[in-house]
This record gives C-alpha cells, sequence and structure tokens, in this order.
C-alpha cells in the first residue's frame, strides 16, 4: 500500500480500509493510516488507534496512534457539547 492510497481511503471517509492499513507491514503507511484517522475523526478508529498507541513496535507509530487517539476523543466530546446546546429558534 502507498500513501496515496491513504489520502485517497481519507478524502473518501473509508474508515474501514484506514484500519485496515494500520496493519501494514511498512512502518510509514501505519503512520499515515493513524494520522489519517484522526483527521477523520470517526469514533470506528478508537480501538484500532489504542491498540496501536501501545503495541506497535515503531515509536513514530506509537505516538502517532496517540496524538490521532487524542483527536477523535476531542471531537467526539465536541460534538456532545455542540448536541447538547439548546438550537437557536
Amino acid at each position: 500500500m502507498q500513501r496515496k492510497d491513504i489520502d485517497t481511503m481519507r478524502r473518501t471517509r473509508n474508515i474501514e480500509g484506514l484500519i485496515g492499513a494500520l496493519l501494514d507491514p511498512e512502518e510509514v503507511v501505519r503512520l499515515a493510516a493513524a494520522e489519517a484517522l484522526g483527521s477523520v475523526g470517526d469514533e470506528r478508529a478508537l480501538e484500532a488507534l489504542e491498540r496501536l498507541k501501545f503495541s506497535d513496535p515503531d515509536t513514530s507509530v506509537r505516538r502517532a496512534a496517540s496524538v490521532a487517539h487524542a483527536r477523535v476523543v476531542g471531537r467526539l466530546a465536541e460534538k456532545k457539547v455542540v448536541e447538547g446546546l439548546p438550537r437557536e429558534t
């Protein structure tokens, strides 16, 4: 898999494809997939990112997964706050 594949999956919001890319043998692909999942912010990625941030053999990938996980958690928290606000009429 290549970086352009990750970019395509990010643009099309192919969450399952990005999660699958976290298992790629190439560190650069796993790193790019983690970053893409963080930018998309879909809660389906949380479990995979949580696992990766503790288990990947590459420090950079673990760091990227940790940042991505935090971004997804932050987006979900923001969404809950916005949904809880009263709507203007």
